[in-house]
């Protein structure tokens, strides 16, 4: 993994359980980790709601002025200019235009360090206005116009929650190979649990990049039964 990892994608895309995977694996190998929680505007799946546990493990967390209350307004801390000089830091990127505007605030500095940033865009394909070809392009062209930021790669993360399988990953492999060819942006990353990873791996032999397992840590109890 890359000193600066920048994870966004659509609301449901599952990049906060990303960013907070990454940056536990991170700690285990790197004393200098920082998670930086730029979703200012979803009010449900904050990688800041986890400062607790994080901090506990000696992670530092950055997070928007207004984060984790009901005010939401485009407020990014000072501090988070911080985050360009630890030796591992991810990103946790809001999802819309006004998200993607807060990545975008910070466009010079992800310049001046490009040769140490990985910019990926996270793909659930379970998820709503995430399950076409047309769907993907039309999210993924709006959050890199707002963030003036392009794409590295793309993250596979198709999955529906406990009750994922590894048939979601499968599935989704074909609507990202599309959008792959499509833009020239490769699949970097399949993500998921080891369960689901295992499926994917003997279903798609033809994958050959980087494989994340994760431990979910965001589905809240409101989720449980809906």
């Amino acid at each position: 993994m890359k000193k600066i990892t920048v994870l966004f994608g659509n609301y449901g895309s599952g990049k906060t359980e990303l960013a907070l995977n990454m940056a536990l694996t991170a700690k285990q190998t790197h004393g200098d980790v920082t998670l930086v929680d730029l979703d200012i505007v979803n009010p449900y799946f904050r990688s800041s709601e986890h400062r607790a546990m994080l901090e506990g493990k000696g992670i530092r967390v950055i997070a928007p002025v207004y984060a984790n209350t009901t005010i939401d307004v485009p407020s990014l801390p000072p501090e988070v200019n911080s985050a360009f000089l630890s030796e591992q830091a991810i990103f946790d990127c809001g999802g819309d235009a006004v998200g993607a505007a807060a990545l975008g605030s910070l466009k010079n500095r992800f310049d001046k360090n490009r040769d140490s940033v990985r910019m990926l865009f996270v793909i659930n394909t379970m998820r709503p206005f995430q399950q076409t070809l047309e769907q993907l392009q039309s999210s993924l062209a709006v959050v890199q116009q707002s963030a003036r930021l392009g794409a590295d790669g793309f993250v596979l993360n198709a999955n529906l929650g406990k009750e994922t399988t590894g048939e979601e990953l499968v599935a989704g492999y074909k609507i990202a190979s599309q959008l792959s060819k499509e833009t020239g942006i490769p699949i970097q990353l399949v993500s998921g649990t080891q369960t689901a990873l295992d499926v994917f791996k003997a279903a798609c032999p033809q994958f050959k990049g980087e494989f994340f397992a994760i431990t979910t840590y965001m589905r809240p109890d409101w989720m449980e039964n809906t």
